[in-house]
């Protein structure tokens, strides 16, 4: 058990995940895993990237917070080619090694995220941010200095319609090296329009001015800090 979590921090992660009945968080097992510390390696490099640039020059299927993810997982797993290169438009032209044994295809599509309790279903290419979370990551800490470039800062927030919500951790950018501790996010539609992807610092996030988005220990809102299996 993390001890950073604590009895009631705990106890509050299995109510909202829905792992009643277990005493820790349990990650899926049967899901994209990079083989080697190398291809992890190249493929945090990529994600990271990815979702940096997307604050830049959004991509048109980043619509919220979970598409961000998607998106940057399934284009950091993808073979880099000039074409690959051309298309992205990136900022920079990164000095990345590809991830060498990554997943295939299966009918132009990438089978990336578990989207059942059952461990042999098929893996899907889209999961929502709740699913990213309970069956394709594993918790870390309640505590934000305990997360690597590419983690995820994880919200539920009751009360609104989408609840769920995910902060890529981006930390030193290479496209902005005013700061060490960027994050990124997709606001997510809303009354007023389609919102937004937004770059921050983490010091600043800790100082929100909506208490409920200060991804601190002492707000309930802040369920944690997740990696995705893929990297560990």
């Amino acid at each position: 058990m993390n001890r950073s979590i604590g009895f009631n921090g705990l106890s509050r992660l299995i109510g909202l995940i829905g792992l009643a009945g277990l005493v820790g968080w349990t990650p899926a097992t049967a899901q994209v895993r990079l083989a080697d510390e190398s291809d992890r390696a190249a493929f945090r490099g990529w994600f990271v990237l990815l979702a940096d640039a997307a604050f830049y020059q959004r991509p048109a299927e980043v619509i919220d917070c979970a598409a961000l993810v998607r998106y940057s997982m399934r284009e950091a797993l993808r073979p880099h080619t000039a074409e690959w290169l051309r298309r992205a438009q990136l900022p920079v032209a990164p000095a990345l090694t590809d991830v060498a044994r990554r997943p295939a295809a299966a009918n132009g599509l990438l089978p990336l995220f578990r989207v059942s309790p059952d461990a042999n279903a098929p893996l899907a290419e889209f999961a929502d941010a709740r699913t990213l979370v309970r069956w394709n990551t594993r918790l870390i800490s309640r505590e934000p200095a305990d997360a690597r470039p590419g983690d995820l800062l994880y919200y539920r927030q009751a009360g609104q319609r989408q609840p769920d919500h995910l902060m890529v951790v981006v930390g030193p950018s290479r496209l902005d090296r005013s700061a060490p501790d960027f994050v990124v996010y997709h606001t997510g539609p809303d009354d007023q329009g389609p919102g937004e992807i937004r770059k921050v610092r983490l010091a600043d996030l800790r100082r929100h001015p909506a208490p409920r988005w200060r991804p601190v220990p002492s707000n309930d809102a802040f369920v944690g800090v997740f990696r995705l299996i893929a990297l560990t």
